[in-house]
C-alpha cells in the first residue's frame, strides 16, 4: 500500500510518464522502511528462526502436547448415495443450473472434506464415479442431447419443484383482483397514494416496484398507519437483519429478517442448503393474523427457498402478501427471480409502480438515474455524467484507489465508497485507514489486527459481519471503535448505542467499513457516493452505486482515454449475471447454444418459443403440487422445463 501511494503521488506530478525499475526499487525500499522500521536483518538462519519462534509465542501460539492418529477413510467406505445427495443440494443452493465441470468441482470438495486417503488412480476413479452418478441424477433443462458440455443445462428435481410450488402459490393469490380503499390527499405523490390505498385495502398478492429514491419509506409508513386504523398490521421482512432494523425505525412497525421469521415457523436449513420443517410455536412478535399484510422488502434479493417459506407462512396464517423491490437492482445470491415470478402472475390491478424520484437534490440527475436503471441511451448518459463532473477517469489503478481514499477524507460528510469485489473493498479500506492515521484522526499506537490481516485503531469506522443477538449486533451494522481491551476485544459505538465485542468476535467478524460492495450498499442513502467501475461491474451494481448519494454520485474508471472510458461504461450495462430460476436458466442455456453450440438456429428458435409460452400467465392456477419440503417420487424425472 505504501508503494502504491508513492506511485500515485509520482504519477500526479508526472502525467503521461511511466516509472522505471530503479524508481520502483526505491519505492519498495522506502515502503519497507516506513512500514517495518524495526524489521530484523538477521546475520544467520538460526537467528531468524529464533526470532520467528519468539514472535509466534508472543502472538499466543501454544504447541500441541500430545499426538493424535488421523482417521483414514478409504474409497470403498464412502456412502456414495449420501455424497450424491449432498452435491445436488449444494449445487441447488448456489444456482439454478450447472454443468459437468461444476459437479466435478463440488465432488472434489466433498472428497477432500471426508478425508479420503487413496492412491491417485483410486482417487481419480472415485471422483469420476461420483461425478457420473450426480450427472445421471440431474434433470436436463432442455429436451435435447446435443448440449455442449460447457453450457449450464443441468438442474435437480428439487430446484424445479421449488419454482413450480412458488408459481402455484402465487397464481392462487393472483386469482382475485385487488380492492383498494380511497384515501384523502395526504402529501404523498399520486403513485405513492395509489400504493397506500392498495396496501390499506385488500390484495392477496400485491407487487410494488420502484426505482431508487421514489420514497418507499414514506409510503410504507403511511400504509402502516392506515392499516392500523382498520385493526391490521403491516409486518415487514427483509433479506438482512440490518435492513430490518432500519425498516422498523422508519415505519414504526414490526420488521424482521426473512430468515428469523422463517425459523419461527419451523423452517430449517443446514450448512449445505438442505431445507426441512419441524414442529413450531412462533414467538408472539412473529405471529400474523388474518388480513395482516406480510410485506417482503427488497424482494428481488430474496432466494427462492426463503421466498417459498415466507409465502407458505402467509398462506397458513391468512395474511395478505406484498412484494416490494426493483428488478433493475441487485438480484439474489443464488436462485432468485422471485420478484419476476410475482410480477408475471400478479393481477394487473395489483402490479403498481413508484416512478417519481424524490431522493436527489438535482432533478436532472433524477432523470438520468432512470436511464441508468433501464440501461437506455448509455453513451448519452456517459457524456452527460462526464460533462457534469460525475465521471472521473484515472490513468492507473493505483491513482484511482488513491483518489477514492482521498475523497473519504476531504468531503464534509464521509462518502460511501462502492467497489465490485471484496479484494477492492479491502484495499480501499486499508488505504483510508492509513490516510486517517497519517492525519491523526485514528490512533494507531494501540491497535488490533484481525485474522483477515486488517489493522484497526481507536477512531476507525468498522462493520460487524455476523448477526449476534446476544451482542446486539447485525451483519453490516457500522460502528466507531471507542476503545480496545487488553485481551483483544473492542468497545464500539453507533446509532444503536454502545457494544462490547469480545476478542473472538473481533478477530473473525469485524472489518473496516469505509468501502463496501454493491450488495452492502443497496438500501443505503447518504450525502455522496463514489463507485469504482471495474471489468466485472454489472448493470445492477452500477445502478445501485450511482443512486446512493442524495447530492453527489461519481463513477471512477481506469482508462487511457475518454473514448476507452466511454466504451467501458457502455459495456457495464451489457452485463447481467442474475440467476432468475431454472426457467430463466433454460433460456440462458439456449442463448449460449445459439452463440457457441453446434445446434442450428432453427432448433434454438423453436426451443425459445416453447420457453416463452411456458412463461405466459395461465388461465387458472395449477393445483396438486407437492411441497418441496417433502419427498415426492410421483413426478417424471428427466422432463424438460419447457413442458
Amino acid at each position: 500500500r505504501n508503494a502504491d501511494r508513492y506511485e500515485a503521488e509520482w504519477r500526479a506530478g508526472h502525467p503521461g510518464e511511466e516509472p522505471g525499475p530503479r524508481l520502483r526499487r526505491a519505492w519498495d525500499a522506502r515502503a519497507w522502511a516506513d512500514a517495518r522500521p524495526d524489521k530484523l536483518v538477521p546475520s544467520n538462519g538460526a537467528e531468524l528462526t529464533r526470532r520467528w519462534v519468539n514472535e509466534l509465542f508472543e502472538l499466543g501460539f501454544t504447541p500441541p502436547t500430545s499426538s493424535r492418529a488421523v482417521e483414514r477413510l478409504l474409497p470403498g467406505q464412502i456412502d456414495r448415495q449420501a455424497v450424491l445427495t449432498t452435491v445436488l443440494t449444494r449445487l441447488g443452493a448456489a444456482r439454478s443450473a450447472w454443468n459437468t465441470a461444476d459437479i466435478r468441482g463440488e465432488v472434489e470438495l466433498q472428497i477432500a472434506s471426508l478425508g479420503v486417503v487413496a492412491d491417485p488412480a483410486a482417487r481419480t476413479e472415485l471422483a469420476e464415479d461420483l461425478t457420473n452418478r450426480v450427472v445421471a441424477a440431474c434433470v436436463p433443462l432442455l429436451g435435447r442431447d446435443d448440449v455442449p458440455e460447457h453450457v449450464r443445462a443441468l438442474t435437480s428435481r428439487r430446484v424445479l419443484d421449488v419454482e413450480e410450488e412458488l408459481t402455484t402459490r402465487l397464481q392462487r393469490r393472483a386469482d382475485r383482483p385487488a380492492e383498494p380503499v380511497t384515501l384523502p390527499q395526504d402529501g404523498l405523490d399520486p403513485t405513492q397514494r395509489r400504493v397506500v390505498e392498495a396496501l390499506a385495502g385488500y390484495a392477496e398478492l400485491l407487487v410494488i416496484e420502484g426505482a431508487a429514491g421514489t420514497g418507499k419509506t414514506a409510503t410504507l409508513a403511511a400504509a402502516r398507519h392506515e392499516l392500523a386504523a382498520w385493526g391490521n398490521e403491516l409486518v415487514v421482512v427483509t433479506p438482512t437483519l440490518k435492513a430490518a432494523h432500519v425498516a422498523a425505525h422508519q415505519t414504526g412497525g414490526r420488521a424482521f429478517s426473512a430468515a428469523w421469521l422463517a425459523h419461527q415457523y419451523g423452517f430449517r436449513w443446514d450448512e449445505n442448503g438442505a431445507w426441512s420443517r419441524v414442529p413450531h410455536s412462533p414467538h408472539q412478535d412473529a405471529r400474523l393474523d388474518y388480513d395482516d399484510v406480510l410485506l417482503i422488502d427488497e424482494a428481488g434479493m430474496l432466494d427462492q427457498d426463503t421466498a417459498l417459506a415466507l409465502i407458505t407462512i402467509a398462506d397458513e396464517t391468512g395474511a395478505n402478501l406484498t412484494m416490494v423491490g426493483d428488478r433493475h437492482q441487485l438480484p439474489a445470491v443464488g436462485r432468485g427471480g422471485v420478484l419476476d415470478l410475482a410480477a408475471r402472475w400478479a393481477h394487473p390491478e395489483a402490479l403498481l409502480t413508484l416512478d417519481s424520484v424524490h431522493r436527489f437534490t438535482d432533478p436532472k440527475y433524477a432523470a438520468l438515474s432512470l436511464l441508468m436503471r433501464t440501461g437506455e441511451r448509455r453513451g448519452e448518459v456517459f457524456d452527460t455524467l462526464l460533462g457534469t463532473g460525475r465521471i472521473a477517469i484515472h490513468a492507473s489503478e493505483v491513482e484511482c484507489q488513491q483518489a477514492l481514499a482521498t475523497e473519504w477524507l476531504t468531503e464534509g460528510d464521509p462518502p460511501l465508497l462502492v467497489a465490485n469485489t471484496r479484494e477492492q473493498v479491502a484495499a480501499l479500506n486499508a488505504l483510508v485507514h492509513d490516510l486517517l492515521v497519517d492525519a491523526g484522526r485514528v490512533d494507531d499506537t494501540t491497535s488490533l489486527t484481525t485474522r483477515a490481516g486488517q489493522r484497526m485503531g481507536i477512531g476507525d469506522q468498522v462493520a460487524t459481519r455476523e448477526n449476534d443477538r446476544g451482542l446486539g449486533v447485525a451483519n453490516r451494522d457500522t460502528w466507531i471503535i471507542e476503545s480496545l481491551t487488553e485481551d483483544g476485544g473492542a468497545t464500539v459505538t453507533g446509532v444503536r448505542g454502545r457494544r462490547s465485542l469480545p476478542r473472538d468476535y473481533v478477530q473473525l467478524h469485524l472489518e473496516l467499513a469505509y468501502a463496501t460492495t454493491a450488495h452492502g450498499a443497496q438500501g443505503d442513502t447518504v450525502a455522496s457516493a463514489h463507485l469504482l467501475v471495474g471489468d466485472d461491474t454489472g448493470a445492477a451494481a452500477a445502478y445501485v452505486g450511482m443512486t446512493r448519494g442524495r447530492q453527489r454520485n461519481v463513477a471512477h474508471l481506469v482508462a487511457d482515454s475518454t473514448d476507452n472510458a466511454r466504451r467501458q461504461w457502455i459495456d457495464v450495462f451489457n452485463r447481467d449475471r442474475a440467476d432468475l430460476g431454472p426457467t430463466h436458466a433454460a433460456a440462458t442455456a439456449l442463448d449460449d447454444i445459439d452463440r457457441y453450440g453446434p445446434a442450428s438456429r432453427a432448433e434454438v428458435t423453436l426451443q425459445r418459443a416453447a420457453l416463452q409460452r411456458a412463461l405466459q400467465p395461465a388461465s387458472s392456477p395449477r393445483s396438486g403440487s407437492t411441497t418441496p419440503y417433502q419427498t415426492s417420487n410421483s413426478r417424471e424425472v428427466g422432463s424438460s422445463v419447457s413442458r
